[in-house]
């Protein structure tokens, strides 16, 4: 049953995926507070939003069966490594994945970001194309969304991140 259900999301997120890349808005910018959230990361440790509170995070959401997100992860990699120093935390939420697949995955794309088991994090969130990812603010709100991958969105998504560090 639940396999059924996962190739109906895949399917309907594949659609949705095709809508949101024809978008012509590059992001969407927001201005609204960030949904608390208590996780687990692949090595056991708590990771709560209100713990980041002074840092601009980051949430990517994706999966081990996503092609666009297997693009999107370098860029993440590289994007966390730039700023990780300077304030900027990345956090990977895995959707529809069992625990057991994603230590390899990650081992296999040198993720350098926390990764964090699926616990509805994505659905509290309201994502339904894959990759999405949000950025929080230091204060905790929610500040950019980006549905799907493209060099251009993730550029200006890059952009509001470097904004909300105070780069020019």
């Amino acid at each position: 049953m639940k396999s059924a259900c996962l190739a109906c999301l895949f399917v309907f997120g594949v659609v949705l995926m095709g809508e949101a890349q024809s978008n012509q808005r590059p992001i969407t910018l927001l201005d609204e507070p960030a949904i608390e959230f208590d996780a687990v990361d692949l090595d056991g440790r708590d990771v709560r939003l209100s713990d980041l509170r002074g840092k601009v995070v980051l949430i990517n959401f994706w999966g081990v069966w996503c092609v666009s997100c297997r693009e999107e992860i370098p860029e993440l990699i590289a994007l966390d490594r730039e700023f990780r120093n300077r304030g900027l935390v990345v956090l990977g939420a895995d959707w529809g994945d069992e625990p057991a697949a994603l230590p390899p995955f990650v081992e296999e794309f040198g993720m350098s970001y926390p990764v964090l088991l699926d616990d509805g994090l994505a659905e509290r969130y309201g994502v339904i194309v894959f990759p999405t990812s949000v950025v929080i603010d230091q204060s905790g709100r929610l500040r950019v969304r980006v549905e799907g991958f493209l060099p251009e969105r993730f550029e200006a998504m890059t952009a509001e991140v470097k904004r909300l560090l105070g780069d020019k």
